[in-house]
């Protein structure tokens, strides 16, 4: 199970959470995050894959974007 999570802000009163089965369907939605979106600030994407690996993005307000 994929778990794919997206914060705004670090507000977990806006945190949205998915579970994907499917490895193609969760790396796909994982990339289609493109901006900041509702945020403020900044928002934080991240992708839980079943074994404990994780890939984050952040994306701040100014444009700029860091991927783990």
């Amino acid at each position: 199970m994929y778990t794919l999570t997206v914060t705004y802000d670090e507000n977990l009163a806006t945190r949205q959470t998915w579970k994907i089965q499917d490895s193609l369907e969760a790396f796909s939605h994982f990339l289609s995050f493109k901006d900041w979106g509702f945020a403020n600030e900044f928002s934080t994407v991240n992708l839980e894959m079943p074994n404990g690996k994780m890939y984050t993005k952040i994306f701040y307000r100014g444009g700029r974007v860091v991927t783990k």
